[in-house]
């Protein structure tokens, strides 16, 4: 996996360059059709990013079809919508993020469902290949963007190209390539066994949503954080960072194995990878905790909000996010569909309810609901599969 690990650090210098060629208005433009986009994405797909890596070889033709019609179909809404708001008010901008969604959600959508595939195929070689070209297309295109041909909606064109490029690289070389499957299978989209996995994944896609809108809401928590707006700032950009690592480079080794052992009955296999994920999740919380310290104190040396205090609830915070980004797809994968769908629920009720409570009561909140909320969904990751 070195070509990923190398992709990735690519990908950091490209978070970087937008700062350095100070096109942070690029930046901002980006925040809101992402965030759309990751939702919608994550949540069209049907839980494919998970299930797939389990379900059974019948049906994941029915799966790939199924789930890529779905997130087809959200793209298009996407571009009615922006459709509609280019008539109805037209000088508001709000068509034109509207559009970049709907290219979003469709490119991120086809670049998760490609990694399905191709950790359900354990081509490890292909996904650190297509990772490290990634990287290689994030520097440039976002440095044309920003240093040659800069413009508003530069940044959200590099994330819609991006995916697109790794999707393609993966599929190119994978049994299953999603397309051809579906165009295949579009007379059968309605049968009774598209519908039945339709109706099965309900659950799925439910605890995929509210745990996104979850995960988003606290960086959107920012700005009613008064004195500790900077230094939150700072927290949820690393953790993020060492999030995308996690999940992006690390965890699909570990979740093809546990895939396989899931597959083939196997529960002590399948328990073993399972600690290793929760252990090695712990441990790049612990390494990320530490970076983010050293951030803080050089970032805000003499700022109000830098306290011993803070740097240990940032800390927590950031153990408690990255002990559960290696292990983030095991629930799924394990058909603990409801119990994840209740987990994403309470957690999202929690922080919703925070929000009005005063600026230090709602850091300490944030805190703990995670750190509880690690506790419940490793414990949910730990038991035994359905499958």
């Amino acid at each position: 996996m070195s070509g990923a690990l190398f992709g990735q650090g690519l990908n950091f210098l490209a978070m970087l360059l937008p700062i350095i060629g100070q096109e942070t208005g690029q930046l901002a433009y980006l925040m809101l059709p992402l965030a759309l986009s990751t939702v919608l994405s994550r949540t069209s797909i049907l839980g494919f990013h998970s299930r797939y890596l389990t379900v059974p070889e019948h049906l994941r033709r029915t799966a790939t079809t199924v789930s890529f019609a779905s997130l087809f179909l959200t793209s298009l809404m996407c571009v009615v919508v922006a459709s509609i708001l280019t008539v109805m008010i037209p000088e508001s901008g709000a068509a034109g993020i509207a559009g970049w969604t709907a290219l979003l959600v469709l490119s991120n959508g086809v670049y998760f469902m490609a990694v399905a595939v191709v950790t359900q195929e354990q081509r490890m070689i292909v996904y650190s290949t297509a990772r490290l070209w990634y990287g290689v297309v994030n520097v440039v295109v976002t440095s044309i963007v920003v240093f040659a041909v800069p413009f508003a909606a530069g940044l959200v064109f590099v994330a819609v190209i991006n995916p697109l490029v790794g999707a393609l690289l993966i599929l190119l070389r994978t049994g299953n390539r999603m397309l051809p499957e579906l165009w295949r299978d579009r007379r059968n989209l309605v049968d009774r066994t598209h519908r039945r996995y339709l109706v099965s994944s309900g659950q799925a896609t439910g605890a995929t949503l509210l745990s996104e809108c979850g995960f988003q809401i606290q960086g959107f928590l920012t700005p009613l954080l008064g004195q500790y707006q900077e230094a939150w700032a700072v927290v949820v950009r690393l953790t993020g960072g060492f999030g995308t690592l996690a999940q992006q480079v690390i965890a699909p080794t570990f979740e093809a194995k546990i895939a396989a052992a899931i597959r083939d009955g196997d529960r002590s296999t399948t328990a073993k990878w399972c600690r290793v994920c929760v252990v090695g999740g712990i441990g790049l919380g612990a390494v990320c905790a530490a970076v983010q310290a050293g951030a803080l104190a050089f970032s805000l040396h003499g700022h109000e909000s830098l306290t011993v205090t803070t740097l240990i609830m940032s800390s927590v915070y950031c153990v408690a996010t990255l002990a559960m980004n290696l292990s983030v797809k095991i629930p799924l994968m394990k058909g603990h569909d409801r119990l994840f769908l209740f987990w994403s629920s309470g957690r999202l009720a929690l922080l919703l309810c925070l929000l009005a409570t005063p600026s230090g009561v709602l850091l300490t909140g944030v805190v703990v609901v995670q750190t509880l909320a690690a506790l419940v969904f490793l414990s949910v990751a730990s038991l035994p599969s359905k499958r």
